[in-house]
Formats: C-alpha cells, sequence, structure tokens
C-alpha cells in the first residue's frame, strides 16, 4: 500500500461526521478447536454454527454495499477453519480496495495456514498481510491456557513454516501475540527470552484479556506485569532487537502507536477510567458471523441490525437512527475499555494525540539511525 493510497483516509483524522467505517473486525466463524480461557467467545452472544456463517456470496454483497477500507480484521473463531478464507479477503481486496489485512490464529492447522496465506499473497498483489499466531505461554503453559494438548508445537511450527514465507513475498509479516491473563502474567519475561532466542521473533505484541472471558479469573492479571512486559517490548523496538513491521509502510508509526497504546492501556487498567474517545461505530464496525452489525464486538447491548434482514444493505442500517443512537450513547457514557484494535483508531485518528505519536516516531527514527552508524562502525 503506497503513500498516495492512504490519503483518502486522512481526512478522517478531522472530519469524521457520516463517516462510513474504514476499520472492519468480520466474525467469519464462531467455530474454534482451542477452549482458551481469556476467550469472549462465551459470552453467549456467539454461536459455533457453520450452518448461520455468512457465506462468500453474502460478504461480496456486504462489500459491495461498503466504502473502501483502510484494514480488515477476520477473525473468529480459529479463522483458519474456513476453507474459503482466501475467497473472502480477496472480495474485500476487490469490492473495498482494502490493503491492510490481519489474521489471528491459533496455529494449530499449519498445512491448512501455509497454503491459505500462499493463496491469499498470490491472488491478491500488493496487499499488507499480517498472520498472527498466538503463544500465551512456553510448551505446557500454554496448552494449558489454550485447551489443546500439543497446541504449542503446532503453533511454533507454524510460526517457522510462515517466517519462510516472508523471505519470499514482500508485504507479508507474521507476528507472535500474546494474550495476557491471570494464567500467564508471571511468566511474561520468560515468554520473550523464548521468543527472541529461540524463535528469533522480530515482532512480538500482546493483548490484555478483557471483558467476560470463558474463565472468569482469567481478568485478574497484574497490570505490573503488563507494564514490564509493554516496557520490554518498546526497549527492544528502540534498540532494534525487535523491527516490528518493517515490512509494512509506515511501520515506524505503527510502533510508536503501540509503544502509545501500552500506557494508555495501563492507565486505563489502573484508573478504570475514560482517557480519549472511542470512534467504534464512527470508523469502526464489528460484523459477526450470522451478520449481527455492531459498533464493536464488546458493546453487545448496541446491535445496529442484521445484514440477511436488511437485504445485506449495510449502509442502510450505518445510516439508520438505531446506530446514530449508538453512536450517541458511546460518546455520552464515554465508554472505554482496553480493545487494542479500536484503541489504534481512537489514537491515529484523533487530532490532538497526533503530537504523542510524532515524539514516538520521532524517538524510533533516531533510534534506527543511531543503530545504523553503529552497524557501520563496527
Amino acid at each position: 500500500m503506497d503513500l498516495m493510497d492512504y490519503l483518502p483516509f486522512g481526512k478522517k483524522i478531522f472530519f469524521k461526521r457520516g463517516s462510513s467505517p474504514i476499520y472492519l473486525v468480520l466474525f467469519i466463524t464462531d467455530r474454534c478447536n482451542a477452549r482458551c480461557k481469556h476467550c469472549l467467545l462465551a459470552d453467549g452472544v456467539h454461536k459455533p454454527q457453520k450452518s448461520a456463517e455468512l457465506t462468500v456470496d453474502e460478504l461480496k454483497l456486504l462489500a459491495q454495499n461498503m466504502d473502501p477500507l483502510l484494514f480488515l480484521l477476520p477473525t473468529g473463531g480459529e479463522p483458519f477453519i474456513r476453507s474459503d478464507l482466501g475467497e473472502i479477503i480477496k472480495v474485500f481486496f476487490m469490492n473495498n480496495k482494502v490493503r491492510n489485512v490481519g489474521i489471528p490464529t491459533n496455529g494449530f492447522f499449519t498445512d491448512k495456514i501455509v497454503n491459505t496465506v500462499k493463496n491469499i499473497l498470490e491472488t491478491c498483489p500488493g496487499i499488507d498481510l499480517g498472520v498472527d499466531v498466538s503463544l500465551d505461554g512456553v510448551k505446557e503453559i500454554h496448552d494449558e491456557i489454550r485447551g489443546v494438548s500439543g497446541l504449542f508445537d503446532k503453533a511454533v511450527e507454524t510460526y517457522k513454516e510462515l517466517r519462510k514465507l516472508e523471505k519470499i513475498y514482500e508485504g507479508f509479516n507474521v507476528n507472535i501475540e500474546t494474550t495476557v491473563s491471570a494464567y500467564n502474567d508471571t511468566h511474561l519475561l520468560e515468554n520473550y527470552d523464548y521468543f527472541v532466542n529461540e524463535l528469533k521473533a522480530h515482532t512480538v505484541f500482546t493483548l490484555l484479556t478483557r471483558d467476560k472471558p470463558r474463565d472468569a479469573a482469567s481478568k485478574f492479571f497484574n497490570i505490573e506485569h503488563y507494564e514490564t512486559y509493554a516496557q520490554k517490548i518498546e526497549e527492544s523496538i528502540k534498540k532494534r532487537v525487535l523491527t516490528g513491521y518493517d515490512a509494512f509502510p509506515f511501520a515506524d508509526v505503527i510502533n510508536a502507536k503501540r509503544i502509545i497504546r501500552h500506557k494508555l492501556i495501563a492507565k486505563m487498567v489502573r484508573e478504570n477510567a475514560y482517557q480519549i474517545p472511542c470512534f467504534a461505530g464512527v470508523l469502526g464496525a464489528a460484523i459477526f458471523s450470522n451478520g449481527d452489525v455492531y459498533p464493536c464486538e464488546l458493546r453487545t447491548d448496541l446491535k445496529l441490525g442484521n445484514l440477511r434482514a436488511s437485504n445485506f444493505d449495510f449502509k442502510a442500517i450505518w445510516n439508520s437512527k438505531q446506530a446514530e443512537q449508538a453512536r450517541k450513547i458511546i460518546r455520552d457514557e464515554k465508554c472505554f475499555c482496553t480493545y487494542e484494535c479500536f484503541l489504534t483508531l481512537n489514537l491515529l485518528f484523533n487530532p490532538l494525540l497526533l503530537p504523542q505519536v510524532f515524539k514516538e516516531w520521532l524517538i524510533l527514527k533516531l533510534a534506527k539511525l543511531r543503530t545504523r552508524v553503529l552497524q557501520k562502525h563496527v
């Protein structure tokens, strides 16, 4: 994705009224082979029924009724359970010009994942694709959290195979994603050492257990452990131990955003209070696997409509009085949470926060320059 491709979205920083979503969280399935303790899909809203999932043809109708997208997050469940994942991404690539796509995975289906990724990269030229392989701990700790024996070994195998594809395909990035919970918060630095020293990871990022997880005890983590881990990641990015998204345009902006987001999340948890406006329902949308449309996946009390019931007229749902009321509720309540995906929107599209992003971006640029100078003199 070139600079010119981003320009149409830049105006959203200052002009949001009447906006269509530019960031879409798309649940393509609720089915999953794992039973993670921190999973949100145990909230009673999601139903792991294949028969209820939107088909590729239905998703094509959706895409044709949406404006261009900056980012697409096909999620689940386990996204790679669907054999048509590549077709789904191509639908939005062709119809909505989306060039930034991120796919989370537990990494169990190694061959299927690798083949699907190859297919996406070959049929969607110019796409910036990231695959986030979940690793919450080393060996038994990971398997215990995820509820599947042997999942750690499968995830590591998948990660290594995907790293090979990075050398072949420009614009492809594979990342390690850790969800911090009460079951691994004391092992985060051990995880980091394994990721960097054993797996030679270049991109590591962290999520925080939120909302109503399958195991309620997952939320009783120690925020100090999260902060220590986040600081370790930040230092590693600045020292170029973790290069983070170098295959993507504006890599330093992405990393700057992550550094600010870590601090914002920690502050939010410590104070349990609103920090910045949320653009859920304005710039971001969530669509569940059965076609239900929400401003955010966490606000299941604010359902905007259903795609099948509205003949896939997404714009009618998005511009309805019900949607406007949902936006008003989010705004008036000063709704806040630690949801990393929408915090990305809230950071990058808030003009008041751009100076902070620029400051961290400049620090990263200078650190990168310093590293290059030192390497020349070694």
